[in-house]
Parts: structure tokens; sequence; C-alpha cells
């Protein structure tokens, strides 16, 4: 398969998995909604606490994709106040109930059927429309500036720009969860979040890709690429990471309570993305290089070091779902996968492959342009299929 057939191939997968632009904009006019309205002094009680809402997760980096096996999209929403309550003043109880209390009379002005469903760091809230949303609203204030100063240090320790890093320490946030110990108490040693200086984070890896990001500005028209949506930046790793989650959510479909979790994936996909023009050369360079740390942290959260995304594989419950063995397993199957679609044996199998392994089907044009090349061999370099680790089937 030559290399422009091979992109066209992972482009019509990744225009399968991917939600429509109204998708999108429709989880953007969800949470400018709430926001403006709970930033209305004569609705809201948390009004006079500035509150800051803002996207989270997969829909704030663009790498959101469609369900599978459920009609139901997820979508992280960051409640921050700005401004009148730190964990010094306020427990977590009273500011997490807080917001819940707006959020009920929220829910009542906008007509949505279900309450807010109470989660161990969020509101749910449950919304009825042709796009299933449900949104979990996270309570939060920003955290100290002795936080922020730990958080820079660490970054800095680990290679980040330090203007980067000066950035992303700013928006740490201070979350509330009812497992903590001093959940009920005053306590200022609140858990550490920071999903936007994430999101700013993956948005320096994806930034590697400069002459694309340049072309996405130009048709766009716009003056720099931060003024376009970035679901709209549509790079190789924003692409590569849609594709691996798919891939993933099928290869697990039946042990859902084992398969890798979605962060580990996109933060170990960041790191080893290179800036690649290419689909199928970034996803080549990823699963050649999505490195675990030997050691703790295994996967440590690129915006506070001392957290580790793969905490689980060594707990009780990690070590009975054998977490670690089963990325590994993944990661393997991936390899094997991909290199079976960008370099088939089989050109007439290629259809049901990825029909099995990402539960689409592929434009019927392209596939007969497929078949009828005339050598199976690509160019681009091969994936390098570790032995190690012989993977097993897919859970069935």
């Amino acid at each position: 398969m030559n290399d422009s057939l091979r992109d066209r191939l992972l482009t019509d997968l990744v225009r399968e998995l991917d939600i429509p632009d109204n998708a999108y904009e429709a989880a953007e006019s969800r949470y400018h909604d709430l926001g403006e309205w709970l930033r209305d002094e004569s609705k809201a009680k948390i009004a006079q606490f500035q509150p800051l809402v803002s996207a989270q997760g997969s829909f704030r980096m663009g790498t959101v994709t469609k369900p599978w096996k459920t009609d139901h999209h997820d979508l992280d929403i960051g409640c921050s106040l700005q401004e009148g309550i730190t964990p010094e003043t306020c427990t977590q109880y009273d500011l997490k109930h807080l917001v819940g209390s707006d959020l009920y009379t929220y829910r009542s002005e906008r007509r949505i059927q279900d309450e807010p469903e109470e989660k161990h760091r969020c509101w749910r809230l449950n919304y009825q429309d042709n796009l299933h949303f449900h949104a979990d609203v996270v309570p939060c204030v920003p955290h100290s500036e002795r936080i922020q100063a730990i958080i820079k240090s660490r970054m800095l320790q680990t290679g980040t720009s330090p203007l980067l890093a000066q950035d992303i320490s700013k928006l740490a946030v201070a979350i509330t969860d009812d497992r903590h110990p001093g959940y009920r108490r005053l306590d200022h040693d609140w858990y550490i979040s920071n999903p936007e200086g994430y999101a700013r984070w993956f948005e320096s890896r994806m930034k590697q890709a400069h002459a694309l990001l340049k072309s996405r500005t130009l048709q766009a028209k716009v003056g720099r690429i931060e003024d376009l949506p970035v679901f709209r930046w549509k790079t190789p790793l924003q692409a590569a990471i849609q594709i691996l989650k798919r891939h993933r959510d099928v290869m697990y479909e039946n042990l859902p309570e084992r398969k890798p979790i979605s962060i580990i994936i996109t933060t170990l996909a960041a790191h080893a993305y290179r800036g690649e023009f290419d689909l199928s050369d970034a996803l080549i360079q990823i699963l050649d290089n999505m490195c675990v740390n030997p050691s703790e942290p295994r996967v440590p959260n690129p915006v506070n070091a001392q957290e580790d995304f793969a905490d689980r594989w060594k707990s009780s419950e990690g070590r009975a779902l054998r977490l670690e063995e089963n990325f590994f397993v993944w990661l393997e199957q991936a390899k094997r996968d991909f290199y079976a679609i960008l370099s088939p044996s089989d050109y007439g199998m290629l259809p049901e492959h990825i029909r099995k392994r990402f539960g689409v089907s592929i434009n019927q044009d392209l596939m007969r342009q497929i078949s009828g090349t005339l050598s199976p061999r690509i160019s681009s370099p091969a994936l390098h299929i570790k032995r190690e680790m012989v993977p097993k089937p897919w859970g069935r």
C-alpha cells in the first residue's frame, strides 16, 4: 500500500470515529450556558465568588470518539470559584454542596428531567436531548501560591520550559472529594488537580506539528492557532489518540474494568509524538515509544509529577484486575493490528479486520483502490513488534 492510500485509509477511519462538529459546539453551548447562569447574581448563590466554568478532558483537547456500545457523551466541566473561598476558610463538603445547591436550581430552570447526581468529586447533570450528554461538574478553587510554586519546581525538574511551567502551575486547583479524610473539616491539604494545565501541556505537544498548524490557521483565516477551537486543529496526535482509544474499547468490550484508562493512553502518546505530519508516521512513532517508567511514578502526570496516573496498578484491586499486564497486552496487540493494517498480507481481509478491531466500515471506493495495490510493502519503517508478551484473544 503506498503512502497516499495508507493515510487516506487512516483518515477515513478517523472520520468514522470522530464526533460531528455540532456535537463539540453543543458541548460548548452547555458549559457556556451553565457559566453564564452561575455568574448571574439574581439566580446563583455562588455568583459572588466569581465562578469560572470550563470544559475539561477529551472535549477540551479534541480527542473525543463516538461512544462505543452506548449513546452517551461524557462532558467534564470545572467550576472554579475564583474569589472568596479557600481550603482554609471552607470545607470540601460545604463547597461541594454550595455548588450543588445552585445546580439543583439550574436543573429546574433548564427543565433537565433528572436531579443532579452526586459523585465522589462532582455533580452529574443528565441532559435529555438527541445528543445524550451528561456533564460532570467538578467544584474547585484555585490552589495556594505555595502549591503552585511546588508544581512549577517539579515541572522544571522534568525539563518543562520555564514559561510553560509558570503558566501551567498557576492553573492548579484544589478539588472536592468525599473520600478525602478531611472532607468535612477545615483542611488545607485538598487533592490537587490541573485539567486546564494538562490541556495546555497537551497543546504544547501538538504544536510540534508546526507546518500543519500553520496551514490550519491559513485555511481558517485566523491570526494564530489559539484563535481556532482545539477540536478544529485536527493534528495527527489527536487522531492517533482517537484511533487508539477506540481500539482499546473494542478489545475490552467484555472486560471494560480491565482496559487501560484514557489518561494513560493520552499522556504516553503525547510524550511520544514528535510532530509527524502524516497520521501513519505518527501512529508508528507513538506505538514504538509509549514508554512506562520502570519505577514509580510509572506514568507521571506531566503537570504534577508526584501524581501517578498508573497508581491503581499496584493497588489490590489493580493487581486482581491485572491492570499493568492488560496495558502491555493491549499495547502489543495494537502494534500487531496496526502492522496488519499498514502492511497487509491479504487485502481482501482488510475491511473485515478494520470492522472487528474498530467497529466501523471503511469507504468501499477506497477499499477497491487499496485492493488494487500491486505491492503490500510500505515505504515507512515497519512497527518494531516486541515479542516478550503474547497478547491474549480479545477478552472473548
